[in-house]
């Protein structure tokens, strides 16, 4: 999907687009979505690696939800090269910001599911058929 967003095609996003690496950068962002952060202390903040940060950036660039900015130094003085800075726009905020609250709305368990109860316990019938079932294979675990 695409749509027109400040004089620019960007593609946009939807909620099946959003791995769980990229969540755990979303919520780093958002915790400040006006710092700009380089992608190591991204990577360190979201803990992901980086065959998880540089594509979801790359995403998530695309889809105008962030920006890149290179650090001006002067790399002799600093004894390093230019960090490459990625920034939260506003219009990034705002989406990813609904686009996790629909993520989790859609995950949540049911009320009434009954891991709610604390007195619930899982139906433990199938481990005798499969114990014997497997007997030949696996021993037994002591105690079941």
């Amino acid at each position: 999907m695409q749509d027109l967003h400040e004089g620019c095609i960007v593609v946009t996003m939807d909620q099946k687009h959003l791995t769980p690496a990229m969540v755990r950068i979303l919520q780093v962002y958002l915790e400040d979505p006006t710092k700009p952060l380089y992608a190591t202390e991204l990577m360190a903040a979201a803990h992901v690696g980086s065959g998880s940060l540089y594509p979801a950036l790359m995403r998530m660039e695309a889809a105008g939800w962030i920006v890149q900015e290179k650090e001006d130094i002067d790399p002799r003085e600093e004894g390093r090269p230019a960090r490459r800075y990625f920034r939260m726009t506003p219009h990034g905020a705002r989406e990813a910001h609904a686009d996790l609250v629909e993520l989790s709305e859609s995950v949540r368990p049911p009320a009434a599911s009954p891991a709610w109860n604390p007195k619930w316990q899982p139906n433990w019938r199938i481990l005798k058929p499969l114990r014997t079932a497997l007997r030949f294979f696996v021993p037994a675990p002591k105690g079941i």
